[in-house]
């Protein structure tokens, strides 16, 4: 590729002028996508204007990844998305490799948002440091001119320079935090909590949690918040230890629940659990609405893997999950489409023993079904180019194996096949959207996630056995 130059300007200029070469065979509808080029992390998610904001990283010029820039989509439903300017583009010296992840948070009448610059010297050696930005609009943004506002001295002995990143935002009792990742010499993952009274003047705080060998070499993506009085911090390991079931992708989404000793500034952690079971989910990111609800969203692909648009030379790479809802029951995390202000018109329903239904897809599609269930699979495709989840023997799985266009990554065992144990399967709720699939276990207990590519006809086809009577109704999205 020749030689660009990264601004704003460009990338919008470019996106205006090749948006529609794109090849939109699996473009899924109400899952996120850009308008052309790849996506990876979401980033910057919060409520501002009476809208949802998501930014995310972006590389408009090829369907992989490049010197990152922030894309920007605003929605008002969580359901459909409005394409917004590019926000930010390494144009400067202290992000001139990319504008790596990062957060937002709302302050009086501005939104401002925190990202990580991304710097390769003269001698390919790499830093990364935290800069900041503000809009007064929503769209368009000013970078300090205080950048960067933390840096590789500003980190405490024992962690490294090179891997010093992602953000987040939030605030408690009047000051402004910031948790970020850092790799410790000790080859674990860590993150670090960061104040300001301003936003533009930061200082370190504490190591708020250090992992464990087992728990990954390096963590991406911090996010901490509180539901219901419980705190709860997300992150994202590389090479989280795996079990039978769990961690099986080369890199994972974590959430640890606990507890943060605000006088110490630690997060006590009591459990940790992988966030979703299917093969593409990484690097979520949460906000707080209106209402008070924790909703999330995250990039719907994993590194390591080749991606079939790409080779297909379609134009785009990348998509987010369908939103998630947060919620606490019984001390549990539920996770919850939040699908109020969607339209959906019902295709066809079902009330026994035995189910069996079957459809044609052509758009966004819901399936829900309630009762217990002894075995079933539901079915996307046709014999010969397939994407099943099954369920039988308390075991659920998501299987990518009957697919023409195989989806391969870099783990040591392979991950087309991933399974999910179950005491039991009382309520399975799907969104089916292009080449998307989200899957909601038992009221959301349990999640997976995956991307699938058919290229023939789209077939839907649940065939299910119940203990008693199982209500399924499957429903367009509109």
């Amino acid at each position: 590729m020749t030689e660009r130059e990264f601004t704003v300007a460009a990338a919008n200029q470019f996106i205006k002028e090749h948006a529609a070469d794109v090849d939109t065979t699996f473009r899924p509808q109400v899952h996120f996508t850009a308008p052309v080029g790849w996506i990876n992390d979401p980033n910057g998610m919060v409520y501002f204007q009476d809208a949802y904001h998501l930014f995310y990283q972006y590389y408009p010029y090829d369907s992989c990844w490049g010197p990152m820039h922030w894309g920007h989509a605003r929605s008002t439903d969580l359901v459909h998305w409005e394409h917004l300017p590019v926000a930010l583009a390494s144009d400067m010296p202290y992000d001139n490799n990319g504008c790596f992840s990062g957060s937002a948070i709302v302050k009086g009448d501005k939104l401002w948002l925190m990202y990580t610059g991304n710097i390769v010297d003269e001698n390919g050696e790499n830093r990364q440091i935290q800069n900041m930005a503000y809009s007064t609009d929503g769209i368009h943004f000013e970078k300090l001119a205080c950048n960067p506002v933390l840096t590789g001295a500003d980190l405490p002995e024992g962690f490294n320079k090179p891997d010093f990143r992602d953000p987040k935002l939030f605030e408690k009792d009047g000051r402004y935090y910031s948790v970020i990742v850092s790799q410790h010499v000790d080859q674990v993952g860590a993150v670090l909590l960061f104040v300001s009274d301003d936003l533009e003047k930061w200082e370190f705080a504490s190591v708020f949690l250090k992992g464990l060998p087992e728990q990954g070499f390096m963590w991406e993506c911090p996010d901490y918040f509180q539901i219901d009085g419980q705190d709860l911090l997300v992150v994202s390991p590389m090479r989280f230890k795996r079990t039978e079931h769990d961690y099986a992708n080369i890199n994972s989404s974590v959430i640890f629940s606990g507890k943060v000793d605000w006088e110490r500034l630690e997060f006590v952690a009591e459990d940790v659990k992988e966030i979703d079971h299917g093969q593409d989910f990484y690097a979520p990111q949460t906000l707080e609405d209106k209402d008070g609800r924790r909703i999330m969203i995250a990039w719907q692909q994993m590194w390591g893997r080749n991606i079939p648009t790409h080779e297909l030379k379609h134009a785009w790479a990348g998509s987010m999950t369908f939103p998630r809802e947060l919620r606490l029951r019984d001390g549990l995390l539920q996770q919850v489409f939040p699908l109020e202000k969607a339209e959906l018109k019902l295709l066809q329903s079902a009330e026994a023993e035995q189910v069996s239904l079957e459809e044609v897809l052509s758009g966004p599609i819901h399936l829900l079904l309630e009762g217990v269930v002894e075995k079933g699979s539901l079915i996307i495709g046709s014999e010969q180019d397939k994407l099943i989840l099954s369920y039988q023997d308390d075991i659920l799985a998501l299987d990518r194996t009957g697919l023409a266009l195989a989806i391969k990554g870099e783990e040591k065992v392979s991950v087309e096949k991933r399974t999910l144990a179950l005491s039991s399967l009382y309520k399975l709720e799907v969104i089916v959207d292009g080449h998307a699939l989200d899957v909601l276990v038992n009221d959301g207990r349990e999640s997976l996630s995956t991307t699938f590519y058919i290229e023939g006809e789209r077939r839907l086809h649940l065939d299910l056995q119940g203990q008693d009577r199982v209500l399924a109704s499957l429903s367009e999205i509109l």
